[in-house]
């Protein structure tokens, strides 16, 4: 990408440096004319260096260009992979790891719907650990 980028810079920058100088050359010879017809074809080029100027620019901005990321976000991508530092690389390992956290979280939900149902408090739960319905 890097590469398209500066490829597109190097074309703009040439085609800028041949428009000022057309343009140049245009305020010259309008500068020194007094022919009416020949002021109204060099504004008519001038037109046409402008229509060429704002293309070239339209083009330039379809070209992303490569931006460093701020600091505050490598950092944040920096503490995000460590967190990630324990993931097995290995599908059979991965899936092992997979499978021993969520038998973890299902017995942490076994133990909470039990201590629901025999907290004491008199909130009355059902066998599913749903409060019952009102009698």
């Amino acid at each position: 990408m890097a590469g398209r980028s500066n490829e597109a810079r190097g074309w703009s920058e040439t085609l800028q440096a041949r428009l000022r100088a057309k343009m140049d050359m245009l305020i010259d010879a309008f500068e020194t004319s007094t022919d009416p017809a020949e002021k109204a074809q060099i504004e008519k080029d001038a037109r046409t260096c402008g229509i060429f100027a704002r293309a070239a620019k339209a083009i330039e901005t379809m070209v992303p260009e490569t931006k460093a990321e701020p600091p505050a976000k490598a950092a944040a991508n920096d503490d995000e992979a460590s967190m990630h530092d324990d993931i097995p690389e290995e599908p059979e390992a991965l899936q092992a790891a997979l499978v021993a956290r969520f038998t973890r979280f299902a017995e942490l939900l076994e133990l909470k719907r039990r201590a629901d149902q025999g907290d004491g408090d008199g909130a009355g739960r059902d066998g599913d650990g749903r409060p019952a319905a009102p009698a």
